[in-house]
């Protein structure tokens, strides 16, 4: 940021609007993107996404202006919006036995990819190679793995495109409590990562910020990978949910109200136990809602990075109202409720065998 600061003259109110734009997109973009998986299937629709990606990231680097710059964002957001809400599609129609697995080894790569970036970003703008070099570099790994895509995903009937709704249904009440136990998890993940660093301001605590945001991400690491083991027999079941409910309930009144010090362990809690919801979150499509997985996921997404997006900025107004730092969290507890009472009331569903992947998906 401050490299676009002073090579592009953008506002401080014009650098906050670049980095939540991404979060806003791939709300809104959720539910076009189970449309496009409507029309012409979901592996289509990852590539189609990962083109996006590839284009936008380039592009970004190589058309330096603050109009291109945000422009250039939109498509970028956008390809990640269209291409999420088919993973959970797939997951089911290549892994149907094995889907919680499979959606935890997914948001493995979503969190290592996660921390790669943030790790190799900030020495690719060191000279002799600029902003421009540390935004257009991830175009080649997306270009990567859209070829890799291509060649070695298996085009098989469950990927197809089909003539379903793909508008949420609002009538459904479990495709609104998965939109809301998303959304829960989003609210804790998201709004600790955006008011730690001036929560810690604000209680003199400013050498504390890397500790505590790392300690955040971090934990969520273990969660995904023991998930990868377990994910199979957790998902669908009600326990892990309240688990994660009263974990990120304690971790943000922990944070909230203990000694400034330990707020990396609190941190670190509400990591863990908003990573397990969200995992577990991006396998409910597939067993709740079967017949309609992108719709549901796109819909989950939506309300996931609507809250994600939305949450700070009610949090912000809460602070400024009242005065008092403490208020910002409010929205993050609001979200660990969530996830405590609509986890804790999930309906139930019968595990039936099915049969194994064939060898194309498998």
């Amino acid at each position: 940021m401050p490299a676009l600061h002073q090579a592009l003259g953008l506002s401080y109110s014009a650098a906050g609007l670049l980095t939540s734009l991404p979060v806003f997109l791939m709300a809104a973009g959720a539910i076009p993107g189970a449309y496009l998986v409507s029309r012409v299937g979901a592996r289509r629709a990852v590539a189609v996404g990962l083109a996006l990606v590839a284009l936008g990231a380039a592009l970004r680097g190589a058309l330096p202006s603050p109009l291109m710059l945000f422009g250039l964002t939109v498509v970028l957001a956008l390809g990640i919006a269209v291409a999420q809400p088919a993973m959970p599609s797939l997951a089911q129609a290549w892994f149907p036995t094995r889907v919680g697995r499979a959606i935890a080894v997914y948001s493995n790569g979503l969190l290592v990819g996660e921390v790669i970036a943030a790790s190799i970003t900030l020495p690719l703008l060191l000279a002799p190679f600029g902003w421009q070099v540390a935004l257009a570099a991830w175009a080649a790994p997306a270009a990567i793995v859209l070829a890799l895509w291509l060649i070695v995903t298996p085009t098989s009937e469950g990927t197809a495109p089909t003539a379903g709704a793909w508008l949420p249904d609002w009538g459904s009440g479990r495709m609104l409590r998965v939109g809301l136990l998303m959304g829960g998890a989003s609210l804790v993940y998201f709004g600790m990562n955006s008011w730690i660093p001036d929560t810690l301001d604000a209680r003199q605590a400013h050498d504390s910020i890397p500790l505590t945001l790392g300690a955040l991400n971090a934990m969520q690491l273990p969660i995904s990978l023991w998930l990868s083991f377990r994910g199979d027999t957790m998902l669908g079941r009600r326990w892990p949910y309240v688990v994660a409910g009263i974990g990120s309930t304690l971790a943000v009144a922990g944070y909230a109200l203990a000694p400034a010090s330990t707020a990396p362990f609190w941190a670190g809690m509400a990591g863990a136990a908003s990573s397990l919801a969200f995992i577990l979150n991006l396998g409910l499509p597939a067993l709740l809602s079967p017949s309609e997985v992108a719709r549901t996921s796109g819909f989950m997404f939506t309300v996931g990075y609507g809250a994600a997006f939305f949450g700070p900025a009610l949090g912000g107004f809460a602070w400024d109202w009242s005065g008092h730092f403490r208020f910002a969290l409010l929205p993050m507890l609001v979200g660990a409720f969530a996830m405590l009472a609509f986890g804790a009331t999930l309906p139930g569903v019968r595990r039936q065998a099915q049969p194994a992947p064939s060898a194309a998906g498998s």
